[in-house]
């Protein structure tokens, strides 16, 4: 998950568009992008980046709030794990408690969607 109030400025999701750019999103995985505002979704849109994260199939949501607050869009279920862009990992704020939640900036977190597992980007 890339996104929301934490890390889902335009500059984070320029970071998360440079590792994406002509990569496919691992089948096991579902990564969700959600921008911060409108106007950076706009922004994204301009630029190409959406375009990027569709073609890496990606899911681009409406900006504002996401799953991280475990209420909607991609909340976790029971043993699901996720790395994240969010500012909290306690038990639960994603979803179920069985659920685990990783923490890491926006390049790890579109490098490990590539390739399934937390990946180091620079690698």
């Amino acid at each position: 998950f890339i996104g929301s109030c934490t890390n889902g400025r335009l500059e984070d999701l320029v970071q998360a568009g440079e590792i994406l750019e002509g990569k496919t999103v691992h089948e096991d995985v579902r990564l969700i992008i959600i921008p911060a505002s409108a106007e950076i979704y706009r922004e994204a849109l301009h630029n190409g980046l959406i375009d990027t994260f569709m073609d890496s199939g990606a899911i681009i949501c409406n900006p504002g709030c996401g799953p991280c607050l475990g209420g909607h869009m991609g909340v976790l279920g029971s043993n699901e794990v996720c790395i994240a862009t969010t500012n909290r990992n306690f038990l639960g704020r994603m979803g179920d408690p069985e659920s685990e939640v990783f923490l890491a900036n926006p390049a790890v977190v579109a490098a490990s969607a590539i390739f399934g597992e937390i990946k180091d980007p620079r690698g």
